[in-house]
């Protein structure tokens, strides 16, 4: 595909009055990024990492770009000299479009001066990893696979079309032709709902799995849930970011005010199985052969507490 021109993938202008009137980013920053598909739990990870200190955190800085870039693969050595203009800037913090604003606040970006960790979150970019790591060989992503069951229910609720996300990935020659091929019937041979919510996200899901690299974090929403203050701890351990009372708060209190913002508290236990007997048997029969043709090594037969071992 070829590279769309950078003044055409945003549809706002790139340094708002916001990103101007902000003082910047310091020079050095770690590069960490939350990715995951839409409704798989990233705002909610996100949020929990932000609230450590030192933290500067842009949210979905990926909506700022062409539709065309939705779902989009690009190999490691393809050239995209949009794409890679649009990373940079968000990582320097000049995309502070009104999603980063009501997400993060004004009093914490006015302190990103003192920031050491920028912290991007996005939902858009899932296929494009490897060359993202091919370009920034130095961030850290922390990569998110929610259950299907839950996630198709949520996109229901917002009349988001699977049906549609899987045209944009057999619309891909590259792809296709790509680290998709083995899976050509699968994804061309699917005709109900769930058989097309399975054949969507056992093919991005297979991809996050041939994605990850060394130093990655590669997990399960329902792994965060079962445990989540032990298991954030751990994860701010290993991305070297200081554990704050803020944190705890958020994780351990699901009723406090939501405040501004996506990343909402919430009661993480009730989000493993609340799922469960939503599908009838024919349904979950559906997806399940659909799923099975992927082999991951997650939610073995669709089991939420049955996760990747791999780390």
């Amino acid at each position: 595909m070829r590279s769309i021109s950078y003044e055409r993938t945003l549809r706002r202008p790139l340094r708002s009055m916001a990103a101007r009137l902000l003082p910047p980013v310091p020079a050095g920053c770690r590069r960490i990024v939350v990715s995951g598909l839409p409704r798989s739990g990233t705002s909610w990870i996100a949020r929990v990492l932000s609230l450590s200190p030192g933290v500067s955190y842009y949210f979905e800085p990926d909506h700022l770009l062409d539709a065309r870039y939705r779902y989009r693969y690009l190999s490691r050595s393809a050239h995209d000299g949009g794409l890679a203009k649009h990373l940079e800037a968000a990582f320097a913090g000049q995309l502070a479009h009104h999603y980063v604003i009501a997400e993060q606040g004004w009093k914490e970006l006015l302190g990103r001066s003192h920031s050491h960790t920028v912290l991007l979150k996005w939902v858009h970019l899932v296929l494009a990893l490897d060359w993202v790591a091919q370009q920034l060989p130095e961030i850290v992503v922390i990569q998110t696979v929610r259950h299907p069951v839950p996630l198709a229910l949520s996109w229901q609720a917002r009349g988001w079309e699977f049906r549609y996300a899987l045209r944009q990935l057999t619309r891909q020659e590259d792809l296709m032709r790509g680290p998709l091929e083995p899976f050509q019937d699968v994804l061309n041979g699917a005709r109900t709902y769930w058989e097309q919510v399975g054949a969507f996200w056992g093919a991005v899901t297979y991809l996050q799995w041939r994605f990850h690299r060394k130093g990655w974090i590669l997990r399960e929403h329902e792994w965060y849930c079962l445990h989540p203050l032990s298991r954030f701890k751990d994860v701010a351990d290993l991305l070297g970011l200081a554990w704050s009372d803020q944190m705890t708060a958020f994780l351990t209190d699901p009723d406090r005010p939501a405040g501004p913002g996506y990343g909402r508290p919430r009661n993480p236990r009730s989000e493993i199985h609340k799922w469960e007997g939503t599908l009838s048997p024919r349904e979950l029969g559906e997806l399940r052969a659909v799923v099975a043709r992927f082999d991951l090594p997650f939610y073995r037969d669709l089991d939420p507490e049955a996760h990747w071992s791999g780390g």
